[in-house]
């Protein structure tokens, strides 16, 4: 007999006898210890796996599980009909950025294939890393019942999500509306409030004159959808202006705005003026609900400035900054510009850039 107890010697086994059971030593059915019997009299206790990303191997933080497979075994133990379902995530656009992230390290790109072929490369490369990670959860000692796991990529479960947002809708719990998104304009894809990676930099505040105003904004190509002015309703300022309908020339013939009040307006930023882009801004889109202002998307999903923004269509953020500051100036509309403005900007965890609302 050995001196000491060596674990890896014996889970093997041990799991594996778990898994498929032994009648004949009276332990476990012939469909394994993991498998529930049904039984109707008895209340049934069940939990579903928080399906984990198959685009790398499980960590650390993963061991948690173990919390859910004490449960489990405790109510196995009582007799009660009992299942942990496991399965695994495809993660979709977070295995994309792992994926890319693989390629990087060996010098390639995605770009270095087609569509179909690089598909099929990330459908291999989640199948190997979906058997590590059972493999872990295995080695874990974690009572799953392996008879019962899918995919969330397999036909049956899409179907299954497609007629549960069906039946979302029917209800009356789910419904489509215009509203704005941190939208990355290179990875392609939206990103919830909480995963948005919010930095601090220095950019230039620039002054503008809109008619009587003038009016602070670190984004001036983005002047072509806007559909009104806002100042505080208290700042004693502004306050003949309120309610009233402002004209004044701009880059691309008259501009009508309306002025409005709304609290969300800080008098101390700028000249406490400021403009109202309901399609570009979190804020602004908040007082254009309030105040029932239309939305004009004058940034397309690539980047570029839409047809709203007349000649200046088809150019990128920064380039159509550079060319509206330029007319600006020229024109006479700048005031002045504030060199070092310090503000917090939201941008894209994956890749970092600066994401569009």
């Amino acid at each position: 007999m050995d001196k000491a107890y060596i674990p890896k010697t014996v889970e093997q086994d041990v799991y594996l006898l778990w898994e498929k059971g032994s009648p004949s030593l009276g332990y476990g059915r012939a469909s394994g210890y993991f498998t529930p019997t049904i039984n109707l009299k008895k209340r049934p206790f069940s939990i579903l796996l928080p399906l984990p990303n198959a685009n790398d191997p499980m960590h650390m933080g993963h061991a948690m599980f173990i919390v859910q497979d004490i449960l489990i075994r405790y109510h196995r133990m009582k007799g009660d009909p009992t299942l942990w379902l496991p399965g695994g995530d495809h993660a979709g656009i977070e295995t994309q950025f792992v994926f890319e992230k693989k390629l990087a390290r060996e010098g390639k790109s995605r770009f270095d294939y087609d569509r179909d072929t690089l598909y099929k490369m990330i459908a291999e490369f989640v199948d190997a890393n979906k058997n590590i990670n059972r493999d872990q959860m295995k080695r874990l000692g974690f009572s799953l019942d392996w008879t019962r796991y899918h995919y969330s990529l397999e036909p049956k479960i899409i179907e299954q999500v497609l007629k549960t947002f069906v039946k979302l809708h029917e209800d009356k719990l789910l419904y489509r509306a215009e509203k704005l998104v941190n939208y990355c304009t290179k990875c392609g894809t939206s990103f919830s409030d909480l995963e948005v990676k919010h930095v601090e930099q220095i950019d230039k505040l620039y002054y503008m004159k809109y008619g009587p105003f003038i009016l602070a904004t670190t984004r001036p190509e983005t002047k072509f959808g806007d559909t009104a002015v806002a100042v505080h309703p208290k700042d004693k300022r502004y306050q003949e202006w309120i309610g009233k309908e402002i004209e004044f020339e701009g880059l691309n013939g008259k501009v009508k705005l309306t002025v409005v009040a709304d609290d969300v307006v800080d008098p101390a930023f700028g000249t406490g003026v400021v403009k109202v882009t309901p399609a570009h801004d979190m804020t602004d889109y908040e007082i254009g609900i309030r105040h029932k202002l239309p939305m004009k998307q004058v940034i397309g999903l690539d980047g570029k400035l839409t047809s709203l923004a007349g000649p200046y269509a088809g150019l990128r953020v920064k380039a159509a900054r550079e060319k509206v500051v330029a007319d600006l100036t020229a024109r006479g509309m700048i005031d002045h510009i504030d060199e070092a403005y310090v503000h917090s900007v939201g941008t894209c965890y994956k890749c970092g850039t600066i994401l569009e609302p």
